[in-house]
């Protein structure tokens, strides 16, 4: 449970003062054979546990994803191979958000606010999805355009009339290639804008062309995170959406 779902607990009078209590504990970790968890880090941080499983067996997942949600209303699984054993063992007993870059297990939390994600082309779909699925499993209205790059500018005109007009608090902004649509819409718009950078592109160093020129961009409004890093982008983007409200 995150800070605002505890303290929207306490406000609608959900929850005792002695259950509030036990959230603050000290008892931070939770020690076994092959993991140690940070139960409380959602009261800190106010974003949900994130499991990196890129590197983790199938059962270590499952067993940690197991854990936190005894504790938990919900478990973000990153980078797993096993998105789909994931959605097939838990599907029965929670809800399930996946796509090949994060797996949500659990009941998504009440959105505040919204955000707005842009991509410039259908390559950048996967990292995309991967800061939708995160938005709302911090707890932000994720509005959504794809393929809006700069090819063809008036189409990036109306995915930022319609986040406006939904009072947007933060832009992501998922481009590869040489990655001008980051800059382009920070230029636009008066808000913070985190940029995303996919590994999308053709030839001499097509990975990391994008993050070059995202990072050398003379927009100040821009802050731009790591290649393929829309899990990062969201959680900031998520968190100063929040705290706008």
């Amino acid at each position: 449970m995150t800070f605002d779902e505890l303290y929207d607990k306490i406000k609608n009078d959900e929850i005792s003062r002695s259950e509030a209590q036990k959230h603050f504990s000290l008892d931070w970790m939770e020690t076994a054979n092959r993991y140690i968890l940070d139960i409380n880090r959602g009261m800190r941080t106010n974003i949900p546990e994130i499991i990196y499983g890129e590197f983790k067996t199938l059962e270590q997942t499952i067993e940690v994803t197991q854990k936190v949600l005894e504790k938990h209303p919900r478990v973000v699984v990153s980078r797993s191979p096993f998105y789909k054993e994931i959605d097939g063992y838990f599907r029965d007993s929670y809800p399930v958000l996946w796509s090949v870059n994060a797996v949500i297990v659990g009941e998504l939390p009440e959105p505040k606010g919204n955000a707005l994600v842009i991509s410039a082309g259908a390559a950048d779909h996967p990292v995309t999805y991967e800061c939708e699925l995160i938005l709302k499993a911090v707890g932000v209205n994720p509005i959504v355009y794809e393929d809006r790059g700069i090819s063809h500018p008036t189409r990036v005109l109306e995915a930022l009339k319609s986040g406006m007009d939904k009072n947007v608090k933060a832009v992501i902004v998922v481009a590869g290639m040489e990655g001008a649509l980051a800059p382009f819409v920070a230029s636009l718009v008066p808000l913070p804008v985190i940029g995303v950078p996919t590994s999308v592109g053709y030839g001499f160093r097509a990975k990391e062309a994008a993050l070059t020129s995202m990072l050398a961009s003379c927009a100040p409004n821009l802050t731009v995170v790591n290649i393929d890093g829309g899990l990062r982008a969201a959680v900031v983007a998520a968190l100063i959406t929040k705290n706008s409200q």
